[in-house]
C-alpha cells in the first residue's frame, strides 16, 4: 500500500514539474512569405538550440498573409518579402507595424532549360511585359524555338509577384497558371519545355536557369550593386517594438549566426 502511494506521489510529481516546464515554454509565431519561409525556419532551428525554453513556430501563406496575421495578433512576427503596402496600414489602423529588414533578394525571371539552352539567354523589361500581357505567344517571336509560351505567375497575395508586377509595369497579366509558392512556379518550369515564371533568387538553378533582364543576370553582386533591377528587402514585422522572446529572435536573425543563415539559404545578407 506504501509502496503503491510513493510510485502515485512520484507520478504526480512528474505530472505537475512537466506542467510547469510547459507553461514555461515561451512560444515565437511567425507567419508570412514563401520566400522567407527557408530563412526563418533555418533561423528558428538554430535559435532553439540555443534556447531550450523558447519554441518558434513557423508556417508560410504569403506577404499578405504574414501582414494580417501580425496585425490581427495571430503571429508575434508577420513576414514578408514587400514592404506594407498603404491600404493595409490603413485597414489595420491599431496596428503599429515596425519593420525589421533582414535580408536582400532579387526575383529572377526562370524559363525551360531546353528554351534556354536554343539560345534564349535573355529578355528585356518591355519583352517579359509582352508575354505576360499576352501580347508575345511564342518563343519564337523572342528568338526561341516555336512552341507556345506556357506562362506561369504567383497567387494575388505574394510579395513575389507584387515587386515583379511593379518592375515590369502591369497590375494583372493573362498567365496560363498561378502558384502559390516559389517552389511550385520551379517545379511547373522545371516540368514542361516552353515555361517561363518568377521566383526568388534562393530557388533558381538547376533545371530552371534564370536569364538576364534587359541585359543583366540577377546574382548577389548585381542585387547588391542594384544593377539588376527586380530586386527587394525581406521583412519581418511586428506590432510595435518586440520584446523578450520575440525581440532575442529578431536579434539572432540579425547577429552574424543568422546573417550566415541567410546566405547559405541563397539570400544576401543585410549586414
Amino acid at each position: 500500500m506504501k509502496l503503491r502511494k510513493a510510485i502515485l506521489t512520484i507520478i504526480l510529481m512528474m505530472v505537475l514539474v512537466s506542467g510547469l516546464a510547459l507553461a514555461e515554454t515561451k512560444i515565437v509565431r511567425i507567419k508570412g512569405s514563401s520566400t522567407v519561409l527557408p530563412i526563418a525556419e533555418s533561423c528558428a532551428e538554430a535559435f532553439m538550440k540555443k534556447h531550450s525554453g523558447i519554441r518558434v513556430v513557423v508556417a508560410g501563406g504569403g506577404s499578405s498573409v504574414g501582414i494580417k496575421a501580425v496585425a490581427m495578433g495571430e503571429a508575434d512576427i508577420g513576414t514578408a518579402s514587400r514592404e506594407v503596402k498603404k491600404s493595409e496600414i490603413k485597414t489595420h489602423k491599431r496596428c503599429d507595424f515596425i519593420d525589421h529588414k533582414i535580408a536582400l533578394d532579387g526575383v529572377a525571371v526562370i524559363i525551360s532549360k531546353n528554351i534556354y539552352d536554343s539560345g534564349v539567354k535573355g529578355l528585356s523589361i518591355k519583352q517579359i511585359r509582352g508575354i505576360y500581357k499576352g501580347e508575345i505567344n511564342n518563343w519564337k517571336e523572342v528568338g526561341g524555338l516555336d512552341k507556345e509560351i506556357f506562362v506561369n505567375e504567383r497567387e494575388e497575395g505574394s510579395g513575389t509577384r507584387d515587386t515583379f508586377m511593379e518592375a515590369i509595369g502591369l497590375e494583372r497579366t493573362l498567365a496560363d497558371k498561378g502558384n502559390a509558392h516559389n517552389s511550385d512556379v520551379k517545379q511547373a518550369v522545371a516540368g514542361s519545355d516552353k515555361a517561363i515564371g518568377y521566383v526568388g533568387l534562393g530557388y533558381t538553378g538547376g533545371s530552371t536557369p534564370a536569364i538576364s533582364v534587359d541585359g543583366v543576370f540577377p546574382s548577389k553582386v548585381t542585387i547588391k550593386k542594384g544593377t539588376y533591377k527586380i530586386a527587394r528587402s525581406l521583412h519581418m514585422y511586428t506590432n510595435g517594438r518586440p520584446a523578450g522572446a520575440v525581440e532575442g529572435f529578431i536579434e539572432f536573425v540579425l547577429g552574424e549566426e543568422g546573417q550566415r543563415i541567410v546566405e547559405e539559404e541563397g539570400f544576401i545578407r543585410i549586414k
